[in-house]
C-alpha cells in the first residue's frame, strides 16, 4: 500500500482591493448564513452592517457597528456622508430639489454640536429615502454625542 502525499489545501478566504489611495477594502469570502430581515435585489446586494474604527479627536479609537437590519425587511437606507466634500454633495442637492430651508438645516447640523456639551461635531451623517412620493428624506446626525442613548434620534429636515 502507498501512501499519498496530501497537500493542505489552502483556500484564500480574504481579498484585498485598493479603490484609491484611501479606500482599500478588504472582502471576506466565508459563507455565512443571512439572519437579518434584509433581501438582496436580484442583480445587486444590500448592505446589512458596516463597522467603523473612528480616530476621536483624543487619538482614541472608538468602534461603532452600523446596522441597517431592519424587521420590515425595507431597505431605505441611501448614503452615509464622512465629511465637508460629502455635505457640500449633499446640501447642493437639497437646496435644488428642496428648498434652500433644508439645506441650511443639514449645513447648519454639520458645522455644529448637536447639543452644546457634546464632546466634538457629527462624525457622519445617514440619510434615508423618502417613505412617500415627493417627500423629504430622513437625515440624521451621528457619532459626536456625549451619550448615545439618551435621546432618541430625530431626523434633522
Amino acid at each position: 500500500m502507498s501512501a499519498l502525499l496530501q497537500n493542505p489545501t489552502t483556500e484564500r478566504t480574504t481579498e484585498e482591493k485598493r479603490l484609491s489611495k484611501d479606500i482599500n477594502l478588504i472582502y471576506d469570502f466565508t459563507e455565512k448564513p443571512n439572519r437579518t430581515h434584509l433581501k438582496a435585489q436580484s442583480d445587486r446586494a444590500v448592505v446589512a452592517k458596516l463597522r467603523a474604527d473612528l480616530v476621536l479627536p483624543n487619538n482614541k479609537i472608538l468602534t461603532v457597528d452600523i446596522d441597517f437590519d431592519s424587521t420590515s425587511g425595507y431597505h431605505d437606507n441611501t448614503m452615509m456622508v464622512m465629511d465637508d466634500f460629502g455635505v457640500e454633495m449633499l446640501v447642493t442637492a437639497f437646496a435644488v430639489k428642496y428648498g434652500q430651508q433644508f439645506a441650511d438645516k443639514i449645513s447648519n447640523a454639520w458645522a455644529e454640536k448637536n447639543h452644546q456639551n457634546d464632546p466634538r461635531k457629527p462624525t457622519y451623517l445617514l440619510v434615508q429615502k423618502p417613505s412617500i412620493h415627493d417627500g423629504l428624506p430622513q437625515v440624521f446626525v451621528a457619532c459626536g454625542e456625549k451619550e448615545h442613548n439618551k435621546s432618541k434620534p430625530q431626523s434633522i429636515v
